[in-house]
């Protein structure tokens, strides 16, 4: 898939659904190249843990916007923030607000992330009984 539509859809369902509940913490486009996809992993917001409602918040918006034509809540995928690859991400790498980061070739915690472009990727806010 073109990585213009990719990082250009991305960017604006990001934006958008930080006005929702899912508020992404993190989100990348992974490529698998068993099935020659693309999905915009998302780690919603530790408020969010029913995906049910992240799936059809996200199908919403896609559906609310004429910028995301080309775009189904299918090319998303709920990541929790335990993830092995986003752990490791965390420590490794900041993206705050919405921009653009390409890896590939990368084991992250046992994990292998054959390409992924970055869009997002907040560090894990602490609690407050954590701080």
């Amino acid at each position: 898939m073109d990585h213009t539509f990719l990082v250009t859809k991305g960017q604006k369902l990001v934006e958008l659904l930080d006005a929702t509940p899912v508020k992404p913490q993190a989100a990348l486009w992974v490529h698998s190249p068993d099935n020659d996809r693309w999905k915009l992993w998302i780690v919603p917001d530790r408020s969010m843990k029913n995906k049910r409602a992240f799936y059809q918040i996200v199908a919403e918006t896609i559906g609310a916007s004429e910028y995301l034509t080309g775009l189904d809540a299918s090319s998303t995928e709920f990541v929790h923030e335990e993830h092995p690859a986003i752990q490791s991400m965390r420590k490794t790498i900041r993206v705050s607000g919405i921009s653009e980061v390409h890896f590939s070739a990368n084991m992250l915690n046992g994990y292998y992330l054959p390409e992924s472009i970055v869009l997002r990727m907040d560090r894990a806010k602490q609690s407050p009984a954590a701080a």
